[in-house]
């Protein structure tokens, strides 16, 4: 199957909607160890069909698992009988720009995998790490997958797209005595062979440990350090909030903001549909719009919101290619790039006075007012540029703009994660709220 067979198939239904069709298919493998032994394999493979149609400005979606394309047919005709007797639909619109196919080159699809090979290197990191002193509990995760994508519409717009992607995770729990500290941590790779098993095991480890016997910081107000990871979370938020369907309901907190500052100087982020190595590379999005290098804020000004069709012919703006989801009524983008700077983490906690250095929150803002309450699940407390003890039950308080235009420094390490690649970077002027 591929994007030429599609509209073949669309042009032969003898039906008079329009229509949007997608396949997508993927294979993928999950292996599982907990508390230190090996827990399970699986290998799932799913064929998918996403079906939009348009008569006479009504619109139906139709979403199925189908076992041949021969059942491709009778939906189209399902997804017509819908779109006929359903309700006006003003969203029903479908892409009309060409576009230039980006592929990930498949190194390894799951039948090149051994699984075994994959097992014994999953089990090897976990007791590289199980004899380190106060280690209590080892969970991990591998999954890798290979998919592709094949869509056209009645337009004759087409797009084809495979890729692969892997993911190793850890969750390690260390002990002392009473006190229970954990880590968890991932890396990201087109293939299991990219991954490096290790190195994710050991930093885990190692954090877990320092973790133990953490307290609370006191309340102040001061700098904090924010780890990649972290910052990758952030970046994702703030992105989050420049959706134009959130921007259209007015529920975005930088609803009004295009063309002003909403950051410092010193961050500057885009948006590149190909980056070498990245599992996120993408020509087109969900409604076969073409994706294209962009840049979201440029010297702490907001140059753009993000778009499907339905948000930029509401807003009157161009479409941006940010129409991801299922069937593409969603905004979401390629892979996110946080300019680095050129200051290491250490010299950049060098400069803390007194805050708190990052690792990690599972808190997002309020997307409505950009406040953000995070609680410190991982991190140190710093005076004078020296790391003086973990912390827990600490709360940091900020608004996300607020996070953002105080950014006084960027750190010169990337670390990839989700679709952002992000350095560390440095807020002044974040309420610390602990004893």
């Amino acid at each position: 199957m591929d994007s030429d067979k599609l509209y073949s198939i669309i042009n032969s239904s003898g039906l008079e909607a329009q229509f949007e069709v997608r396949v997508v298919e993927s294979e993928e493998c999950n292996l599982r160890v907990e508390r230190g032994s090996f827990k399970s394999s699986d290998t799932i493979n799913s064929k998918s069909i996403i079906i939009r149609s348009m008569y006479k400005g009504k619109s139906s979606s139709v979403i199925a698992h189908i076992a041949s394309y021969n059942e491709i047919q009778n939906l189209l005709k399902k997804a017509y009988e819908l779109a006929k007797n359903g309700s006006e639909d003003t969203q029903g619109r479908f892409s009309w720009k060409p576009h230039e196919n980006i592929s990930n080159p498949i190194s390894k699809n799951i039948g090149d995998v051994e699984v075994s090979e994959m097992k014994t290197r999953l089990l090897s990191s976990v007791n590289g790490i199980a004899s380190i002193d106060k280690m209590y509990s080892i969970n991990a995760w591998l999954s890798y997958s290979s998919s592709s994508l094949h869509a056209a519409n009645s337009s004759g717009i087409r797009g084809d797209w495979e890729g692969s992607y892997s993911i190793v995770s850890s969750n390690v729990i260390a002990k002392d005595g009473t006190e229970q500290a954990s880590d968890s941590r991932q890396e990201e790779a087109l293939d299991p062979y990219g991954l490096h098993f290790n190195k994710v095991f050991d930093e885990s480890a190692d954090i877990a440990v320092s973790m133990l016997n953490a307290q609370r910081a006191p309340t102040f107000k001061g700098m904090v350090l924010i780890a990649p990871e972290t910052t990758a979370s952030i970046i994702s938020a703030f992105v989050d909030a420049m959706s134009g369907e959130e921007i259209l309901k007015k529920v975005s907190f930088l609803t009004g903001k295009l063309g002003k500052t909403v950051a410092s100087k010193l961050i500057d982020l885009s948006e590149k549909p190909y980056v070498q190595g990245s599992p996120f590379n993408r020509s087109f999005d969900d409604e076969i719009m073409p994706t294209f290098e962009k840049s979201l804020i440029k010297n702490g000004v907001l140059r753009t919101y993000l778009h499907n069709i339905y948000s930029s012919e509401k807003l009157h703006q161009e479409p941006t290619g940010n129409g991801f989801g299922w069937p593409g009524d969603f905004i979401g983008t390629t892979n996110l790039m946080l300019k680095p700077g050129r200051t290491s983490e250490e010299k950049l906690i060098s400069r803390i006075k007194r805050g708190i250095y990052l690792l990690d929150t599972g808190d997002r803002p309020n997307m409505s007012t950009g406040d953000l309450s995070a609680m410190v699940s991982e991190g140190y407390y710093i005076e004078s540029g020296e790391k003086k003890y973990p912390v827990k039950e600490t709360m940091i308080g900020i608004n996300m703009i607020d996070l953002m235009k105080n950014v006084v420094g960027v750190g010169s390490k990337v670390v990839g994660l989700g679709g952002v690649f992000s350095p560390a970077i440095l807020v002044d002027k974040a309420q610390i709220s602990g004893r």
